[in-house]
């Protein structure tokens, strides 16, 4: 296959660890040291440990996922969105104008589809403006064989027509 997928805001690697047991190279971002150690120890691809901007290069990948800080969007916050100074989605949306991938991805709380939904559309607006088809949709992981009843919002974007996955579990 040899598609590099570059991870965003990557955690500890959930998302890259999906795309890695596909045989995708992964190539991980993320700021926090331990999460970073915890992805380099689990994982075959690398995650650099680094403080993103907007301004931060990256090595050529096909696709760019990533999970941008829920915190602004979080019910459970105060949803500042974009006035919450942790925002990723500037940064990821500056990697897609860098690299244009063939493919993208990121994931985020459901408080996007509440009182941030605004700031999610201009976000698609952007994506859509560099030529990308959108496809978005609350998701629960229990309904795709994983053992966790955890919804997310699920963005996925290509250069052609792109759907979100069928449900796998009808409970």
């Amino acid at each position: 296959m040899n598609k590099t997928v570059l991870d965003l805001f990557a955690g500890c690697g959930g998302l890259s660890l999906g795309f890695e047991a596909n045989g995708f190279k992964t190539i991980g971002y993320e700021m926090d040291e331990q999460a970073s150690n915890t992805y380099n120890e689990n994982l075959i691809g690398e995650c650099v440990n680094e403080k993103l901007t907007i301004e931060s290069k990256y090595q050529k990948a096909d696709i760019v996922i990533g999970g941008p800080p829920c915190q602004p969007f979080s019910v459970g916050g105060k949803q500042l969105g974009l006035k919450d100074s942790r925002d990723g989605f500037p940064i990821f949306l500056s990697a897609i104008k860098q690299l244009e991938p063939e493919v993208l991805l990121f994931e985020n709380v459901r408080g996007m589809l509440y009182k941030n939904k605004w700031y999610l559309k201009e976000v698609i607006e952007e994506l859509e403006s560099l030529g990308y088809y959108i496809n978005y949709g609350l998701l629960n992981a229990k309904n795709y064989e994983v053992p966790q009843n955890r919804e997310r919002v699920i963005v996925i974007g290509s250069k052609q027509k792109i759907n979100l996955p069928k449900k796998l579990i009808n409970k």
